[in-house]
């Protein structure tokens, strides 16, 4: 995904129409979708509702809005063959790249290229908001296997990180272990 296209998907989050309402859309053909009418999903002291999904981007790439608790955190993991960005929207956003946290404010924003290792949340004490997109499309997928493991397992239990390590190859990713200090 250009920077173009990121900027452009972004500025739908307002939104107007349902994703359902339209068919496999071109990147030349627009389409609004409405936050309400997007899947949510209950990821373990955070929620990811999927905006943009392979469906309407063609297979091209995702985009979603996340809301994560004070404190919550992913694994180390990474993407083998997918690139994501992140972009603060409320709050603080943390991402942890190249052996270090970075915190992101509301307007900063991270991209993390397939093959690097990462992790990222929120280590402040208040909630954040933040949107991520990663292309090509097809992680969108995680989100609702990761809400059927929180449902099964506690958060951060040995029990739930064997699972999203299971999870994480389904989706050519690779769970590396906790997130760092």
């Amino acid at each position: 995904m250009n920077r173009r296209d990121f900027v452009r998907a972004s500025v739908a989050l307002p939104l107007v129409a349902s994703a359902q309402d339209f068919p496999a859309a071109t990147p030349r053909k627009p389409y609004v979708v409405l936050a309400e009418s997007c899947p949510v999903y209950q990821i373990g002291g955070a929620e990811a509702r999927i905006l943009v999904g392979g469906d309407l981007s063609r297979g091209e790439w995702w985009l979603g809005s996340f809301r994560s608790d004070a404190g919550r955190l992913t694994s180390l993991h990474v993407h083998h063959s997918a690139d994501e960005q992140f972009y603060g929207v409320e709050g603080v956003m943390s991402v942890w790249v190249e052996g270090q946290w970075h915190e992101l404010p509301a307007g900063a924003c991270a991209v993390v290229p397939s093959g690097i290792p990462h992790a990222l949340g929120n280590r402040s004490k208040h909630p954040a908001r933040y949107i991520v997109s990663g292309n090509p499309a097809g992680f969108e997928h995680f989100f609702p296997d990761i809400e059927i493991a929180a449902k099964k397992f506690p958060y951060g239990s040995s029990e739930f990180f064997a699972e999203v390590k299971k999870i994480y190859l389904k989706y050519d990713s690779e769970l590396l272990g906790p997130a760092p200090e």
